[in-house]
């Protein structure tokens, strides 16, 4: 599958360093876009996250019908086009009409006037309705529930934790105050397979640096983030031979 929708901080395209799950149902306790389970086509996630907007729009993907998502406009002229949706599609176009947000937009962006014309998934339009309905089926067994990472059920499942980043970049999200001394030791707690994510030079776990992308504000600088992981195996079954840390573009 494609990303359902763009948002801040997303790994489409970074998911395939950190390997397929490692069981057959994954949890991301901060959900966000959940490009990992997106990336790998899971077949059971169970998506959490504090954010309304983030639960009110994976609840309604999940939950629509196909001819709802057929029935949303395929272009925006006004931003009261959006804002005259229900709370999850709305949510759903107002991470379209920009791009890479950490919260809904409140505008029609410029980048959206400048791409809503191409037949690709820039931005919102019938190419992202398209990519809605055919991906939607893949998603039937997926759930989302608003919760903090410490409220989640403890099972034995793929965690991908995902995280606001411990640094200036990870303030940016609305939820961001996180006790980080916290965060780790329910991560070394967690029954299963577990991967944490994180840039290189956190402390909180003992993170090993997995890969680099350009960040978009880096692109004329070259300017990398340099991507980090822990893992915990409870196997030493179907490990993946993951690949070294490159660059990597960040469109997704």
């Amino acid at each position: 599958m494609r990303p359902f929708f763009s948002y801040y901080g997303a790994k489409y395209t970074g998911s395939k360093y950190y390997g397929p799950p490692r069981a057959p149902v994954v949890i991301e306790p901060f959900a966000g876009s959940a490009c990992y389970s997106t990336r790998w086509n899971a077949p059971v996630a169970k998506l959490y996250d504090v954010s309304p907007d983030i639960c009110a729009l994976w609840d309604w993907l999940i939950h629509c019908s196909l001819d709802d998502v057929r029935a949303l406009p395929d272009e925006f002229e006004h931003f009261d086009q959006v804002a005259a949706l229900a709370h999850g599609p709305r949510t759903l176009a107002q991470f379209w009409v920009s791009k890479g947000r950490a919260e809904p937009s409140g505008k029609l962006s410029p980048w959206y006037f400048q791409y809503r014309n191409a037949h690709d998934c820039r931005v919102w339009g019938a190419a992202v309705k398209r990519r809605i309905i055919e991906q939607k089926p893949l998603i039937a067994e997926w759930t989302i529930e608003q919760r903090s990472y410490a409220d989640v059920p403890l099972v034995p499942v793929h965690w991908h934790v995902d995280p606001p980043y411990d640094n200036a970049a990870g303030s940016r999200y609305p939820y961001s105050q996180i006790d980080f001394a916290h965060l780790g030791a329910w991560c070394r707690s967690l029954p299963g397979e577990v991967d944490v994510c994180e840039n290189v030079g956190a402390t909180w776990l003992p993170f090993e640096p997995l890969y680099s992308v350009v960040s978009t504000r880096g692109r004329r600088s070259g300017a990398y983030s340099q991507e980090a992981v822990w893992r915990k195996r409870t196997s030493s079954s179907d490990r993946p031979n993951l690949p070294e840390a490159v660059a990597l573009p960040s469109h997704d």
